[in-house]
């Protein structure tokens, strides 16, 4: 698959499992390719991916442990990843904005 396809491809599942770690490949191919470096607000929109998926694996080990022990007043691990990013002011959708656009001027400079 093409650099220009992978672009097509993680547009169409940009909250799909491993995404984060697809958008960081793409990102580094397309550094390569066109030898810049990956700009400063991409490189933070990546780290925010990266914490989502980090709360995310984090907030699935607690639910496994409470499905052991349920409790109705325990959040659900999507609410827990959000609250913790919006207290941190990180903006998940933000973050896939600022890459997609990335994504999408590169490609057209790809070709």
């Amino acid at each position: 698959m093409d650099l220009p396809e992978k672009i097509e491809d993680w547009k169409k599942y940009p909250n799909a499992l491993g995404s984060e770690a697809q958008a960081a490949i793409i990102a580094g191919e397309i550094a390569a390719k066109i030898g810049e470096e990956t700009p400063v607000e991409v490189s933070s929109a990546l780290k925010t991916l990266s914490l989502r998926g980090t709360m995310r694996d984090i907030a699935k080990a607690i639910q496994r442990d409470e499905e052991h022990r349920p409790r109705p007043e325990t959040p659900s691990f999507h609410e827990v990843v959000d609250s913790g990013a919006a207290s941190c002011g990180i903006s998940w959708a933000e973050a896939l904005a600022v890459i997609a656009r990335y994504f999408d001027e590169q490609k057209a400079k790809l070709g």
